[in-house]
């Protein structure tokens, strides 16, 4: 084919190939949501006519269109190492896959390069009931899947403009080896971190359960009290700790700790009920019962240990009136 006959019949297939993209970044986002899967980022891109020219010339390709599989590229951007393994089974689970490859697994020992999980993929012919991906089911779509240092690594190595160590000299190579182990050392020491905090959390909770109370005297900080709040709130839906960053806080300024709070709980816990009901007469719109961190806070507002907004009439009218009803019980 001519460049003019090559240019011409890529413009007329992008529109298509912007398509399949835009709909996979949500699909993707959609399974990953449903597995509570947590993500950086999820985002395509399709080739510039230059680029696609580019590898024609370079791979001497005869059949540009068959041959090329990444003219649409998707990349998902995780957090940690094991996450990939469960992302590529949802992309295997998902997808008709054509190939798959960890770079990781092609490195030798003193190499340096990106890692990174690629996956050349099409959607399954079942897809196609839907009017979005009706017309797309010919097209490949390239799918990498990397760690936010992975992808760090690729994004400096790509300035660089080394594609391997052969190309570096040889008095920047020991320094490239260097910072490459501590990428992938430090991916390995965030997935021991989250591993320990994890367990950590679960230690805590099952030593209170075991001993049919809550160690009061252990550190205060944002892993025990969500523990504390998973021990004493077991009803209740798991508590994120990105929720607690507030709260914590708070009790930390106030110099609440957690026999104070085992003493709230024990004086309010009666009540709780009864407090919920009054607020959402008063037109509060959360259910507090739902959210131990709100009975707490209420709790020590009516305590007085904690001064609370007053000109939040549904919470400062119920939290007067419980002042002046927990005095008399």
């Amino acid at each position: 084919m001519e460049i003019s006959e090559i240019k011409e019949k890529f413009v007329s297939v992008c529109g298509n190939y912007s398509r399949l993209g835009k709909n996979l970044e949500e699909a993707v986002l959609s399974f990953l949501e449903e597995e509570k899967i947590p993500f950086l980022n999820i985002y395509h891109r399709v080739k510039e006519f230059n680029s696609f020219d580019e590898k024609i010339k370079r791979k001497h390709y005869k059949n540009p269109f068959d041959e090329i599989e990444d003219i649409c590229g998707l990349r998902i951007i995780c957090y940690y190492a094991s996450d990939i393994i469960k992302i590529e089974n949802i992309i295997d689970r998902e997808f008709h896959v054509l190939e798959s490859e960890d770079k990781s697994n092609s490195l030798g020992l003193k190499e340096f390069a990106y890692r990174s999980v690629h996956k050349i993929v099409k959607i399954k012919n079942n897809w196609t009931a839907t009017p979005n991906y009706r017309g797309l089911e010919d097209l490949k779509v390239e799918i990498q899947i990397r760690t936010i240092l992975m992808h760090a690594w690729a994004e400096v190595e790509h300035k660089l403009n080394y594609k391997n160590d052969d190309q570096v000299p040889v008095n920047f190579q020991r320094k490239l080896f260097r910072l490459s182990a501590k990428f992938e050392e430090a991916d390995e020491q965030f997935e021991e971190l989250r591993n320990g905090i994890s367990d950590y959390r679960k230690t805590i909770v099952a030593n209170a359960k075991i001993e049919n109370k809550f160690d009061i005297n252990q550190d205060f900080n944002l892993d025990s009290l969500l523990a504390f709040l998973n021990f004493h709130f077991p009803d209740i839906p798991k508590i994120e700790p990105q929720r607690l960053d507030n709260s914590f806080e708070q009790l930390k300024k106030h110099k609440i700790n957690f026999k104070e709070l085992e003493q709230i709980i024990d004086k309010f816990n009666p009540y709780f009920n009864e407090i919920s009901q009054d607020l959402k007469e008063s037109g509060y719109a959360s259910n507090i019962i739902e959210m131990p961190t709100e009975l707490i806070a209420f709790a020590t507002h009516v305590l007085k240990r904690r001064k609370y907004d007053d000109t939040m009439l549904t919470w400062k009218n119920v939290v007067e009136k419980w002042i002046k009803k927990i005095d008399k019980l």
